[in-house]
């Protein structure tokens, strides 16, 4: 498997969990699917304004976005 199968397979596992785990519909899973293709995910976290999705959407997703950075800052551990 080459570099960008394996990435494009990352993009759509983590697409798909974020639209379980957030209750979106699969349009919005598409669309931050395609995000991530274009700017990769640590880029789409933080240009979610780019992105084009519903207000309550990127309030979650920056929900998202609030403990990744925790987690980051911390190492992994809370």
């Amino acid at each position: 498997m080459n570099l960008e199968t394996l990435r494009e397979s990352e993009y759509r596992k983590c697409a798909g969990l974020l639209a379980e785990l957030l209750g979106l519909d699969g349009d919005t899973k598409e669309k931050i699917q395609k995000c991530f293709q274009r700017m990769g995910i640590k880029n789409f976290f933080q240009h979610l304004e780019s992105a084009d999705l519903a207000p309550e959407t990127s309030e979650k997703l920056q929900s998202i976005q609030a403990l990744i950075e925790i987690l980051d800052d911390k190492g992994g551990r809370i």
